[in-house]
């Protein structure tokens, strides 16, 4: 018999779970499942075996079996993403298409009463569709969960499609905990939370309780346990900072941080997690750090904050005490910091500490777009920071931006692209606005489009962009009307262009007083996902000239011979003038510099 608040709430939350343990057999085992992370479509078996796709421990789910510890329940997590990557970088002949397989075979060994499903990128949806119907297949038909971002936002859908059983919106410890309490019939003083989604008499319901906030107080050292974190940096990376710091580097994520700060009207991260940050206790923190470095032999930590340096104090203690305990570790941030919140004294410690780079979000050099994208900062604010920045050339300095916002005229775009020019950091990572049409606005769902960034030559079979006469090319996207709101194929392109010259015609550390092997060691590691891409062979063997190693220019040449056989690559290097370039390459540091000075010439608007 329920008592206290539980009578009053949820009553059909409790009748329906009744329901299905009258329904389905229900034993203690307990398994939540990692989807993939790649486009199965257009996967590359090379690109994994250089290890080039992305592999993060699954953190999140790490979350919730410590949620649920203290209970009789044997809680594991089958990371799919990593066991597909493992399986093609050890088995020549295994068929990556019937991943389904390693899922079958763990449900037969471990039998779970109960599987939770995280889709959290709109990429894995596919992968989620598959293990839900693999799932409704099965004999003894296990109670699905799923969770995540993009769950969360097709939590309807998916329920009308009978892909799961519950979905749990947005952070879900307290989600599993309270729903758990239900199922097995545990702790009589349970605390009603809300947004746990389920389909109850052909209605979509929805549980009611106290505001849902997760504390960040659990431990997930004893999770690691069960997670091979040595093996992960054997099938993939986090990012190509995880591959700068070394092929065979151990890697792990960590948290100290949850939220943001900020509002920016393209991202989920406020409506997902809530208003304000919730900080982890720099000790915690530590200690995770610890237990990975002495029992794990982590060395390299990606920091997975979206707001690392919202509490400064917490930052500087953190990073003061990795010092202090002599943790020789190098680390990054993907997600991004805050240009305004960096300083001097924060960027000192952050490099002491072991940081070899990390990403920050301008998004837009233009300012009427900055206010209608409401990003944090303005362009003096972002100058300030590039100047503060190269008074640290030891860390690899990233700024973002995306482009084709609603509206954005090519004027702005040019705008952008210019202000990276302007800050001159070591590059520049552009992205282009996606609109995801799949969102609900009912069940606690943004009613707003949700956007995202996108890197085109991610989504196309061996990094190419599909063109049409339609569309303008190469040094003539820079003919586009500035007036224009450019269609998304003319996005692409444009893309494309800003990238190349930007990034490898303009880069700062193929100057004369630039750091030549920065330049090196990042598209070493970006080459690996992109390994038939001939312009990456070209400037690279410019940079070997630089550091005169010849021998390593001469490979690089030799590869970029190979890959130019491709018509495609041909006709792109006509585009940008590199193939004049062809004609007398480049052996000394004199040539290599007069053959850049060529390519700034022929192809950067005055």
């Amino acid at each position: 018999m329920e008592t206290g608040d539980t009578q009053l709430l949820n009553k059909n939350l409790i009748e329906y779970c009744n329901k299905l343990r009258q329904e389905r057999v229900l034993n203690n085992k307990v398994l939540f499942i990692n989807c993939p992370q790649f486009n199965i479509e257009n996967f590359e078996p090379e690109v994994a075996i250089n290890r080039c796709y992305y592999a993060y421990p699954p953190t999140g789910l790490q979350c919730l079996v410590s949620a649920l510890s203290r209970r009789n329940l044997d809680v594991r997590i089958l990371d799919l993403n990593f066991e597909v990557l493992k399986k093609v970088n050890t088995n020549p002949n295994f068929d990556y298409n019937n991943w389904i397989s390693i899922l079958d075979g763990y449900l037969k060994e471990f039998n779970p009463s109960v599987v939770g499903i995280s889709n959290f990128f709109a990429i894995d949806t596919p992968y989620f569709k598959k293990i839900s119907d693999f799932l409704r297949k099965q004999k003894n038909l296990p109670i699905i969960l799923a969770g995540g971002q993009n769950a969360t936002y097709n939590a309807k859908k998916f329920l009308e499609e009978k892909r799961c059983d519950f979905v749990c919106l947005r952070e879900s410890e307290n989600k599993v905990r309270y729903l758990f309490d239900i199922l097995y019939q545990e702790n009589k003083k349970r605390n009603p939370t809300p947004g746990i989604l389920f389909s109850f008499n052909g209605k979509i319901e929805e549980t009611e309780g106290k505001k849902d906030i997760v504390d960040l107080k659990e431990d997930i050292i004893h999770t690691y346990r069960t997670i091979p974190i040595e093996e992960y940096c054997k099938v993939g990376s986090t990012s190509p900072f995880s591959r700068m710091a070394g092929e065979n580097t151990i890697f792990s994520g960590i948290l100290l941080n949850r939220g943001c700060r900020g509002n920016c009207k393209f991202c989920d991260v406020v409506d997902y997690t809530g208003k304000g940050v919730r900080s982890r206790e720099p000790k915690d923190f530590l200690d995770e750090m610890t237990y990975l470095y002495d029992k794990r032999g982590v060395r390299y930590f990606e920091i997975l904050d979206d707001d690392f340096t919202r509490y400064k104090n917490k930052t500087l203690e953190v990073l003061n005490g990795i010092i202090k305990k002599g943790l020789k570790i190098s680390w990054a941030v993907n997600n991004g910091i805050i240009a305004s919140s960096l300083d001097e004294k924060i960027m000192e410690v952050m490099r002491d500490s072991g940081c070899i780079g990390f990403h920050t979000g301008v998004e837009s050099g233009d300012l009427k777009m900055l206010k209608e994208i409401r990003k944090p900062g303005n362009l003096n604010s972002f100058k300030n920071f590039s100047r503060i920045a190269k008074k640290f050339p030891e860390m690899f300095i990233v700024d973002n931006y995306i482009f084709g916002f609603p509206g954005e005229k090519f004027e702005q775009m040019i705008n952008s692209f210019n202000f990276s020019r302007e800050m001159n950091l070591d590059w520049s990572s552009y992205a282009i606005y996606q609109q995801n049409v799949n969102f609900f606005g009912d069940h606690g769902v943004r009613k707003e489009e949700s956007i995202g960034d996108f890197v085109p030559t991610k989504d196309g079979l061996k990094g190419k962009l599909a063109s049409s006469e339609l569309v303008l090319t190469g040094r003539n996207v820079f003919d586009i009307d500035p007036k224009a709101i450019p269609p998304r194929e003319q996005l692409n392109h444009i893309w494309f262009s800003f990238n190349l010259i930007r990034n490898f015609i303009l880069n700062k550390n193929l100057r004369s007083d630039g750091r030549v092997q920065k330049f090196i060691s990042w598209v070493e590691v970006i080459k690996k996902r992109y390994p038939t891409h001939p312009y990456m062979n070209l400037f690279l063997s410019f940079a070997y000239n630089l550091s005169e190693n010849n021998e390593k220019a001469r490979l690089e040449y030799e590869k970029m011979e190979e890959n130019l056989k491709d018509p495609y690559w041909k006709e792109k290097f006509e585009q940008f003038n590199l193939h004049k370039i062809l004609e007398s390459f480049p052996k000394s540091k004199k040539q290599t510099r007069e053959a850049l000075d060529f390519l700034i010439e022929k192809n950067v608007p005055k």
